[in-house]
């Protein structure tokens, strides 16, 4: 939904620049300075949400983000529960701005399709350059591109004539074919059918200026709209002369005094409204699209060289050995335990779970002396033996040619050593070596070889792309890391034709740490290739100091959405762990 995003920012800066047209260039006589602002302000407003100024973003502190991937597939933790596709709120906007767009398209090729029927006339070439098309019967004047329509019965031809004219030297007609375009895309914006009115009002202003210089004077000019104010209205995309409802304006603009050149002055409040609504696409809105930066920001704080040397990524990708481990120890502690191999490194990580209900994560590559000792003391859990590989044995000798037999050579074998005190060394299991049997091969012959084929790579997760999208996106809130919060945050949604709807919160730690990671799950637009239904997520945010020490993990809350159906009965996928660094300050 970040295309709906982008045309809702893109609107209210449209509005932001309307209004301060209202407020201070209305009145101006500089209507072609007026009409450049309109138009450029259309432009702008698209412009700058994609727009940035990197250097007003507060210094993010560098973060890791580790996706636990285990051998299997997502694990099913209840029952999958399918569901049929359902109409959400999101698919009734979608619907609602599609079929808006189409019926204004629509107008608007009809509207096109009568005025070509009109240049089917006869035509009559004006100064050899436009077409003069003359309506029988008819009492109206109106022009556009390079075609002017009037009618047979219009008096004072010539003035009109005129009058149109400068709407086609002018290319007027631009202006409202462009104004047509913004209203089909930003048809549910009330201002903009307001900003059409203002815009074709300026195009009034310039043709009569330009038409009354030609004319006695402005108040001869002004009869003449008098009394010619009753003509037939030509086509909505034209601009037709008689136009009752901009009677009273036109008269007025005729006879005001002409705005002086420190008038002009008043079109550089374009330059503020332009700093601000930059500022606030930068500050105020958290989006994916802006993708142009003018002033690149800091370089992330808190981040080690090491790290930066290693990888150019955020994202490491841990590939355990085996499944997850639930269980309690012998002294009643639950604890989960999870083994992986990173970098051909084999490793294990251990969350202990308080009797109060509080959750301590330790890793084996990472915990001191002591910390190993309290957790045998305390808890009674002590960490597997790292997992070692088992070489393959070598393949048998060949045996020699002609039936002779080897030499044997003997070889000194240097003497065992002594034997360890028993009182000192603790009695270990006997172990029997048992050496395999190698069949006869008779001689001449080349012994066969076994070769022990890889097992085959694990099916590709259909997930990993919300993996990923979640891993680079999620970004720390600084308040939260300020105040040293981290926890789990789990999200429930739905799956309806692959693509994501429903995002709940069913458990989580801060508000501002939930809301961005619900942020996140909802702007992905990926198409997931799997069965509808409903899916859980775990996203941890977790914290570190200078020293690598991880900070305590901050209560979890429930939310009213854990109680449901579609969150007791849904499919949990894999967790993402966003890991980040403390400031270098303690707040407290």
């Amino acid at each position: 939904m970040n295309w709906l995003y982008y045309l809702l920012e893109a609107n209210l800066y449209l509005c932001v620049f309307y209004a301060g047209y209202c407020l201070f260039l209305n009145k101006e006589t500089h209507y072609t300075l007026n009409r450049i602002y309109l138009l450029l302000s259309c432009v702008i407003s698209f412009v700058l949400p994609v727009v940035q100024i990197g250097w007003l973003k507060p210094v993010e502190t560098a973060t890791k983000t580790i996706v636990i991937i285990p051998q299997t597939a997502y694990q099913t933790t209840v029952q999958k529960l399918t569901v049929q596709p359902t109409l959400t709120f999101n698919d009734i906007l979608v619907y609602a701005y599609i079929l808006g767009t189409i019926v204004l398209t629509t107008v608007l090729f009809i509207r096109l399709y009568q005025l070509v029927k009109l240049t089917k006339a006869t035509k009559t070439l004006v100064n050899d350059k436009y077409k003069l098309i003359n309506i029988e019967g008819s009492n109206t004047a109106f022009s556009f591109f390079n075609y002017l329509f009037i009618g047979t019965k219009t008096q004072a031809n010539n003035i009109i004539i005129r009058h149109e004219l400068v709407h086609i030297r002018q290319k007027h007609s631009v202006d409202i074919v462009f104004l047509e375009l913004i209203k089909i895309i930003n048809w549910f914006n009330p201002l903009v059918y307001l900003l059409q009115i203002s815009l074709k009002t300026i195009h009034e202003y310039i043709a009569d200026e330009q038409t009354a210089a030609q004319e006695s004077d402005a108040l001869s000019y002004s009869s003449f709209l008098v009394s010619n104010a009753y003509g037939l209205n030509g086509s909505p995309l034209a601009h037709s002369f008689f136009n009752y409802n901009l009677l009273k304006k036109r008269i007025i603009m005729l006879n005001q005094k002409r705005s002086g050149k420190l008038a002009r002055l008043k079109y550089l409040v374009a330059v503020p409204i332009c700093a601000g609504l930059l500022c606030a696409s930068t500050l105020v809105f958290s989006k994916s699209y802006g993708i142009i930066d003018l002033i690149p920001g800091h370089r992330i704080a808190n981040q080690k060289p090491t790290n930066a040397q290693k990888s150019t990524s955020d994202t490491i990708k841990v590939d355990p050995i085996r499944i997850k481990k639930q269980d309690l120890t012998v002294k009643g502690y639950k604890y989960e335990e999870t083994g992986y191999l990173i970098d051909n490194k084999t490793d294990f990580r251990v969350i202990v779970t308080e009797k109060n209900g509080e959750q301590k994560e330790y890793y084996k590559s990472k915990a001191t002396p002591e910390q190993l000792a309290m957790l045998k003391n305390k808890y009674g859990y002590t960490f597997p033996k790292m997992l070692i590989y088992p070489k393959l044995p070598p393949p048998p000798p060949v045996p020699p040619a002609n039936g002779k037999k080897p030499k044997v050579t003997d070889v000194k074998l240097p003497p065992p050593p002594p034997p360890a005190n028993p009182e000192k060394v603790k009695k270990t299991p006997k172990v029997v070596e048992v050496t395999p049997v190698t069949p006869a091969v008779p001689a001449g012959s080349v012994p066969a070889i076994t070769e022990r084929v890889a097992p085959p790579p694990p099916p590709a997760d259909p997930f990993q792309n919300l993996y990923s999208y979640v891993a680079k996106h999620v970004r720390y809130p600084s308040k939260a890391r300020l105040n040293h919060i981290s926890g789990r945050v789990i999200l429930t949604f739905s799956i309806d034709n692959g693509k994501i709807n429903n995002v709940n919160i069913i458990r989580g730690v801060d508000q501002e740490i939930d809301n961005e990671v619900q942020r996140v799950v909802n702007d992905f637009d990926g198409n997931l290739s799997v069965k509808s239904g409903y899916y859980n997520i775990p996203v941890t945010l977790s914290l570190v100091d200078a020293q690598d020490k991880k900070y305590a993990y901050t209560p979890a809350k429930l939310y009213a959405q854990a109680n449901t159906s579609a969150a007791k009965l849904s499919t949990t996928l894999r967790e993402v762990v966003v890991l980040g660094y403390g400031p270098l300050t303690d707040n407290k």
